[in-house]
């Protein structure tokens, strides 16, 4: 599949340029430079594209030329399929940069020596209600883990000490 275009996502703003009332009725390539975000030789074959002129050393294009081009392409789908696609790739890059920082942080629980003590930043303060303390989000996920692991080291202590809360 080709690479799309990296100014369809701006196709919305760049029509309100186009229409504001002092826009100029001809742009030239520095213009459609500026709009879409392109280089000289991507300008020019845009402009080829929406039958743009040259006057003299000059390439020019219609405003309203470029408008109707750009409506056109509008609706066809394809602005709101790179639109969608923009938005698939950022949510899986930052995903992606949400998982890996994720998987740098490091939770090392502290070694209990009673198999379901609770650690000391967790307590039952209610029956049915748990209160844990933490310092921030790494400490909170380790007071998470220490309690975890204190219920995978003897599990029917465990319950007896929650439920034994709850009477």
């Amino acid at each position: 599949m080709p690479a799309q275009p990296s100014w369809h996502g701006r196709v919305p703003e760049i029509l309100e340029i186009l229409r504001a009332e002092n826009a100029p009725a001809v742009v030239d390539r520095p213009v459609v430079e500026h709009l879409f975000g392109l280089r000289r030789r991507q300008a020019i074959r845009l402009m080829s594209v929406c039958r743009g002129f040259q006057v003299g050393k000059t390439f020019l294009l219609d405003r309203e030329a470029l408008i109707g081009w750009l409506e056109r392409l509008e609706s066809t789908g394809a602005v709101g399929k790179a639109l969608q696609r923009k938005r698939r790739v950022l949510a899986a890059v930052n995903e992606a940069a949400r998982h890996a920082e994720a998987a740098r942080t490091e939770i090392r629980p502290v070694p209990r020596t009673r198999a379901a003590e609770l650690p000391a930043a967790i307590e039952i303060i209610a029956p049915g209600k748990l209160q844990i303390s933490y310092k921030d989000a790494e400490d909170l996920l380790a007071q998470v883990v220490e309690l975890a692991s204190s219920a995978a080291n003897d599990f029917p202590l465990f319950r007896r000490l929650f439920e034994d809360s709850r009477r």
